[in-house]
């Protein structure tokens, strides 16, 4: 059973491997395009781990694997870092304002 199915969260003696969040180096690499991608699909994530969280609070149960919140939330402050970083080293001072605005926006 894998920890995005549904009847993962009831099962006690499940436990779930997770990855590590995203490093600053690695996200440079990628396209704008595929940063503005990562930060929906992190969002996404994030949103889902948070409903399962206070999902099983108000049942008084056991959150699985809680490490997977703050590697997601670092993941995405990782890459407002790097996009960011790309803004400031933007020539155009107006193009560098419209990422800023798009940035602070996410």
């Amino acid at each position: 059973m894998s920890c995005y199915e549904p009847g993962a969260i009831a099962s006690t003696r499940h436990t779930c491997c997770t990855g590590r969040s995203w490093k600053a180096p690695e996200l440079r690499l990628k396209s704008w395009d595929d940063l503005n991608k990562l930060w929906y699909v992190l969002l996404k994530e994030k949103n889902m781990l948070m409903t399962q969280h206070q999902m099983l609070n108000a049942q008084n149960l056991r959150f699985p694997n809680p490490e997977r919140i703050p590697k997601v939330r670092k993941s995405m402050c990782r890459i407002k870092h790097v996009l960011t970083e790309r803004a400031i080293e933007e020539p155009d001072p107006r193009r560098s304002a419209e990422m800023k605005r798009m940035i602070n926006a996410l």
